[in-house]
């Protein structure tokens, strides 16, 4: 049996061919195409569909043999961009990609009209957003009416993918609290939200477990895909939780970091309840009864890479990393990573970023260790809000794992160890194992731990009193400037 782990990210789209002892035989990637307006960011949906095309057999092209093996197609990525599509299947309109920020007046309004503490409640997220689908449609119904009139289906865009794929509609439940319009405990669609948004009666998929299988691939798409003894489709699930699953991490009290542009944390917590004044974003899982926290930090790598670019004139990675281990750091400045406005777990309203206690000593390579530990104290924070008992330990993928300097940081800040696995396609090979387990070849998920497991490379912490004060005194910065 192979499994080609198709990942619909948002920056690229990648796809892995693995054998059913987890071992990698071909990746192929490409980037993600947007139309971009103003707030606008568009996609075409049959284009990205041709790509994903392209991608699996771009893996097979090079490996012997594949044509007398059965083929699952597993499916993992991004939830929240929209696809609506008519009664033929063909898409109404573009694509919305959950970047498109237009419906920031209609996620107000869905706030004010169902308050956010009784939304939370239902939807598992804190706050509206203008990202989930629910604002978009909101703002479809007063925009452009047209759409909504003629849409049959109203898909995200893994969703469209599998209809694709196989001719049937289905939606996978991890994806589902993304939308704003899914009440997560009672695993069913929100009608009151529903109705609100004018959302057509029929046009939402049946929603199933993630990493259920939904059956073959139909027969006009099979002839555009790599000889096989047969294909089918898998739903997967979504990509932090397929990346929890990939390395490992899907256990309780091990917090999963992507260190990524976005700073993305998940934990499995079974023993959760819901509580309204812990503002933490929860999920179905990849098991019944499962409860998956999350929190994504816009103020991560993205502030960073920010300095990088404006504060250190597009110097490499690799050479930063070099000047940051080579001197030693008495009293360096006190970075906020708000660049981007509200984060969790404070959500204070009029955050800014901020180097605070600069003085004319300091030059740009202790301001970017500034930002670096500026985004490890924000870390932090969401690390002990997220599991307000200790975490056993912390694994982290994303590019920003890539830095040794950072990681050992972010373990002396954290106070727990930061595991760091060798394995650069972690959101595939999760979703690999979910369509292993699917088809008998492995029992539980965390038999995949010894399929050709990663290597892992772990940064243990050393919490000194000097690394506590720095942490008292950002929290203090933040405290003064910004809380009400």
């Amino acid at each position: 049996m192979l499994v080609y782990a198709v990942d619909v990210g948002t920056t690229n789209l990648k796809v892995v061919l693995y054998d059913d002892q987890l071992r990698r035989l071909g990746i192929a990637s490409a980037p993600a195409v947007y139309a971009r307006d103003g707030a606008r960011v568009e996609f075409d949906p049959e284009q990205l569909f041709d790509t994903v095309l392209d991608l699996i057999g771009q893996c097979a092209a090079n490996c012997d043999d594949i044509a007398r093996h059965e083929a699952v197609i597993a499916i993992t990525g991004q939830a929240e961009s929209l696809v609506i599509n008519d009664q033929r299947g063909t898409p109404v309109r573009p694509g919305m990609s959950w970047l498109d920020d237009r419906a920031i007046a209609e996620a107000a309004e869905l706030a004010e009209r169902f308050g956010t503490d009784y939304a939370f409640a239902v939807t598992g997220q804190p706050y509206p957003s203008a990202t989930w689908p629910a604002a978009k449609l909101r703002w479809l119904e007063r925009h452009e009416p047209e759409t909504l009139a003629s849409a049959r289906s109203v898909l995200m865009i893994k969703d469209d993918l599998i209809r694709r794929f196989t001719g049937t509609t289905v939606g996978e439940i991890t994806t589902r609290g993304f939308t704003y319009f899914w009440d997560v405990s009672n695993g069913m669609y929100w009608h009151e939200m529903l109705d609100f948004c004018s959302i057509p009666g029929g046009s939402l998929p049946e929603v199933v477990p993630a990493g259920t299988d939904v059956g073959q691939v139909s027969e006009d798409v099979v002839t555009r895909l790599p000889g096989a003894s047969g294909y089918r489709v898998n739903v997967g699930a979504l990509d932090h939780f397929c990346a929890m699953v990939g390395t490992g991490s899907y256990a309780d009290g091990i917090v999963s970091e992507s260190a990524g542009t976005v700073l993305s944390l998940s934990l499995l917590d079974h023993e959760w309840t819901f509580n309204p004044d812990r503002k933490v974003s929860f999920h179905s899982g990849l098991r019944p009864g499962d409860t998956v926290l999350f929190n994504g930090v816009d103020g991560g790598g993205a502030a960073l890479e920010w300095f990088r670019r404006h504060g250190l004139a597009d110097m490499s990675y690799d050479e930063l990393e070099q000047r940051l281990r080579s001197r030693e750091y008495r009293e360096p400045p006190i970075f906020l990573p708000y660049l981007t406005g509200v984060n969790p777990p404070d959500y204070f309203p009029d955050a800014k970023g901020a180097f605070l206690n600069l003085d004319l000593g300091h030059d740009q390579i202790d301001m970017a260790f500034a930002v670096e530990e500026g985004i490890a104290h924000l870390l932090r924070r969401n690390v002990e809000y997220l599991s307000p008992e200790p975490a056993h330990g912390m694994v982290s993928t994303g590019g920003g794992a890539a830095s040794a300097f950072w990681n050992q940081l972010k373990a002396d800040v954290c106070g727990v160890d930061v595991l760091v696995p060798d394995e650069h396609e972690a959101t595939c090979r999760g979703a690999a194992v979910l369509a292993l387990v699917a088809s008998g070849k492995l029992n539980r998920l965390e038999d995949a731990n010894q399929l050709h497991a990663p290597a892992t490379v772990r940064y243990r912490p050393s919490r000194t009193e000097q690394r506590q004060a720095r942490y008292r005194l950002f929290a203090d910065c933040l405290r003064r400037l910004y809380q009400s």
